[in-house]
């Protein structure tokens, strides 16, 4: 009997070493996908960026992107900005810059500001605000001065930028992201 009951709680403390083991990589798994949802920023219209070429105090401007989607820059010409991260920006500009214009240009991409993003409903001053790398909807309410009286706390939705579906129901800890629009419905109670 006691061989029984000594087999049974082995038995029982290796499940529970499972379980707990698979919970933890569960939980790991869920941490992944909420780092792997914050994606690197592609710049846009209306961001300002500074760009640098070392060692040549003439080329070293500040810049609006345009509607279009880029800049004018000496030498190169008009380069596309939009869609691209400020890495691929430097690789771009100094391939361009290397082949006809400099023996060996090193580029610098900087952001000088982000474009807006909006929110709109129940919080106290709903507006369009400056985006801030790793920006959450709790961030972004808290931006807008927090919610009012009459929010609806578990109905928020978000219009992603460049699109006419709506994402219903968000989390706190989603991701905002530049020109999205953030709606806080109103409460019927």
């Amino acid at each position: 009997m006691k061989k029984f009951i000594l087999h049974l709680v082995g038995a029982l403390l290796i499940l529970v070493n499972q379980t707990a083991l698979a919970n933890s990589s569960a939980t790991e798994e869920n941490a992944d996908t909420r780092v792997s949802q914050q994606r690197e920023y592609l710049l846009g219209p209306g961001d300002r960026v500074n760009i640098e070429v070392y060692g040549d105090e003439e080329l070293t401007m500040k810049f609006t992107i345009d509607k279009r989607g880029g800049v004018n820059f000496p030498y190169i010409g008009y380069v596309q900005l939009t869609g691209r991260t400020t890495e691929e920006i430097e690789l771009d500009m100094e391939a361009r810059l290397k082949a006809d214009y400099m023996l060996d240009p090193m580029v610098t991409v900087q952001m000088n500001s982000f474009r807006k993003f909006f929110i709109t409903g129940e919080v106290e001053d709903p507006d369009g605000y400056e985006y801030e790398p790793q920006l959450t909807v709790e961030k972004a309410i808290a931006l807008a001065g927090g919610f009012t009286d009459r929010a609806d706390r578990d109905d928020i939705n978000i219009r992603p930028s460049g699109s006419t579906e709506l994402q219903e129901n968000v989390n706190l800890t989603d991701a905002v992201y530049p020109g999205d629009v953030v709606i806080v419905e109103q409460s019927f109670f």
